[in-house]
């Protein structure tokens, strides 16, 4: 009964060292040149996502261990298939970036897509427009993945 009685306040003391971290994103940067769009509209939002994202998981707070945030890569490949007079456009943006918490990367993938059809009209350009809301979602998609794997 002694030895229980001793052990319990080092338990009490071993549990509150693993309470849960806090986090605070402290920097969003991308590797990307993005012709489409500045460099400012890239990051802009990503840190309020990320926190949200975060916040799901973990907590956050102002004097949190840091989370950098680095967007890899955009990609916006597009397909388009055209049947006489009817016509379909797609376009299809993937965006890959890395969560960096300390020593660790955690990487993630987000796809979103943009489809256009027509019929007996013509788009103005051959390419679609790169889509700020499609790229929103794939970012977010990506950031969840990410974050799933912390």
């Amino acid at each position: 009964m002694k030895k229980l009685l001793l052990l319990l306040p080092l338990l009490f003391l071993l549990s509150a060292d693993t309470a849960p971290k806090c986090y605070k994103v402290t920097k969003v940067t991308t590797l990307v040149e993005a012709p489409e769009m500045k460099k400012e509209r890239i990051l802009f939002g990503i840190k309020q996502m990320t926190e949200e994202i975060l916040s799901e998981k973990v907590s956050i707070c102002e004097d949190g261990t840091p989370v950098e945030v680095e967007i890899m890569s955009i990609e916006a490949p597009s397909t388009s298939t055209s049947f006489g007079p009817f016509a379909k456009e797609k376009k299809e943006t993937i965006v890959k970036l890395r969560i960096i918490i300390g020593k660790d990367d955690y990487w993630g993938q987000g796809k979103a897509n943009v489809t256009v059809q027509s019929t007996f009209l013509d788009l103005n350009d051959d390419n679609l427009p790169f889509n700020k809301t499609a790229f929103s979602g794939a970012v977010k998609k990506a950031l969840v993945e990410a974050v799933g794997e912390m």
